[in-house]
């Protein structure tokens, strides 16, 4: 696991600092960051275009962290790998507090920083909230079985939880589960003492978000979204194809065993986390990180299990398909990075490109990839993702855009991908309808098509003739 583990870290850290986004949600993430360093509320106003629907904690943190603007998803990538590192670390730190054995928490460790890299390789290193919310609950966990029988570390386990809740909301089933625990085994001390550290550190956070972000936290955070089957199946069956062992052997022997340490509180945590995570990966946009808080449930409930069977006859074998299902998706990982890191030239030349196109343009612009407008200095006027989003559920007329398009509002427009005709958009393009590109396509050119990111401008406007780079 050990090998696995380095395998899967060395990618996201040799290119910690490159040009291209990991993925959409940096840069997404880094215009909210450089917005808590403006002073800028991020719920201050009623959007239509764009809106901030994570909570606040993150963006301050990084903002804060990073201070000037081109640092912040630089900044927010190392933050998030060393939450990866922290997450694994606390978690082997629960396993070796509930098995009283090292090598139980160092096998947990490495298997959870192993395993999660190659299910979201893009999660190793990105600026997105999610790891770094998981270490936070993950303390939360470490605390709360550390306070059995004590009351101040079930107040430290509640304020983790809400700390984590504050920077990314779906974490939310670690305190369900710990409630549920303390509920159903009629701890009413421990509950009162972690629903009031809870509910302070909850209302103090709130309080800060109302006070310096504005007024229109709960309207953003609470924003309706398309719901769609297909992402559930989709979402579920990776999830499965890489924990289903797991959740397996921990699920029945806990089951089976009613004297292993732990068992009440790591069943709820299986059950309720895998309920919530599998509920929520239906939502548009929804990825493999929403099952971050099952797995780490998967990885305790498992590594309690082998521990109980390891003077039974079945440990060799549990153990053996725990550890390949944790290390048999490493080397499909360490192929998509070497091709990655084979495309990182010609993409980092690609971003440039459309970057010096994007801050030419006199006037704000569209951009697929978040990081190329923000790192052209466009303000955030326009999110792909949140609008096709809106547009489906028709809380957004799309007559509305279509009208700033014929109307030539946008200086520039950037696509992912080399767009060469409107047919092929029309096949590949997921954050653009069809009436969008035709609209596109009479009122806009292209100045820039690489096989990376393609960039029009309105018709008529004094720009280069189109340039086309393999």
């Amino acid at each position: 696991m050990a090998l696995c583990a380095v395998a899967v870290a060395w990618f996201p850290l040799f290119n910690i600092a490159s040009l291209p986004s990991v993925n959409y949600n940096e840069g997404w993430n880094a215009y909210r960051q450089w917005m808590t360093v403006e002073h800028q509320p991020l719920y201050g106003s009623a959007t239509s275009l764009w809106t901030t629907n994570y909570p606040f904690l993150s963006f301050h943190i990084i903002g804060l962290l990073a201070g000037a603007k081109g640092h912040m998803v630089v900044t927010g990538r190392i933050v998030c790998f060393a939450a990866l590192v922290a997450t694994a670390g606390v978690s082997g730190a629960i396993m070796r507090g509930v098995t009283d054995d090292g090598a139980a928490g160092l096998y947990a460790g490495l298997w959870l920083f192993a395993a999660l890299g190659a299910f979201n390789g893009a999660g190793r290193a990105c600026d997105d909230p999610e790891m770094l919310g998981t270490a936070i609950a993950c303390f939360g966990i470490f605390a709360y079985l550390r306070g059995a029988g004590r009351g101040l570390w079930y107040g430290v386990s509640a304020i983790a939880f809400a700390v984590s809740l504050f920077t990314k909301h779906d974490l939310i089933g670690f305190a369900i589960s710990a409630g549920l625990h303390l509920l159903i085994t009629r701890n009413w001390r421990g509950l009162a003492v972690f629903m009031a550290a809870g509910v302070l550190a909850s209302g103090v956070l709130l309080a800060l978000s109302l006070q310096f972000d504005g007024r229109y936290f709960f309207a953003d955070l609470v924003q309706p979204r398309a719901y769609g089957w297909r992402n559930l199946r989709a979402e579920t069956l990776h999830y499965l194809l890489h924990f289903a062992v797991a959740l397996v052997i921990g699920l029945v022997v806990l089951w089976r065993c009613r004297a292993v340490p732990g068992r009440g509180f790591f069943i709820i945590l299986l059950v309720t986390t895998n309920i919530i995570a599998i509920g929520f990966s239906g939502g548009d946009g929804v990825a493999a990180n929403i099952f971050y808080p099952a797995l780490i449930a998967d990885l305790l409930a498992c590594v309690t299990a082998l521990y109980w069977l390891r003077a039974g006859r079945y440990f060799k074998a549990a153990l053996i398909a725990v550890t390949l299902s944790g290390a048999v998706m490493a080397p499909f990982q360490i192929e998509n990075d070497i091709a990655a890191q084979a495309r990182l030239p010609g993409a980092t030349a690609a971003a440039r490109q459309a970057i010096a196109l994007l801050a030419a343009a006199k006037g704000p612009a569209i951009c697929e990839d978040l990081a190329l407008c923000y790192e052209a200095g466009k303000p955030m006027d326009y999110d792909p993702y949140y609008v096709s989003d809106q547009i489906r559920i028709g809380r957004l007329p799309e007559s509305r855009v279509l009208a700033m398009l014929t109307a030539r509002h946008y200086a520039a427009i950037q696509m992912d991908g080399a767009v060469t005709g409107v047919p092929r958009v029309e096949w590949r393009n997921a954050r653009f309808s069809k009436a969008f590109l035709r609209v596109l396509a009479k009122t806009y050119r292209p100045v820039l098509v690489t096989r990376y990111d393609t960039v029009f401008v309105p018709r008529g406007a004094a720009q280069a003739s189109a340039t086309s780079l393999k």
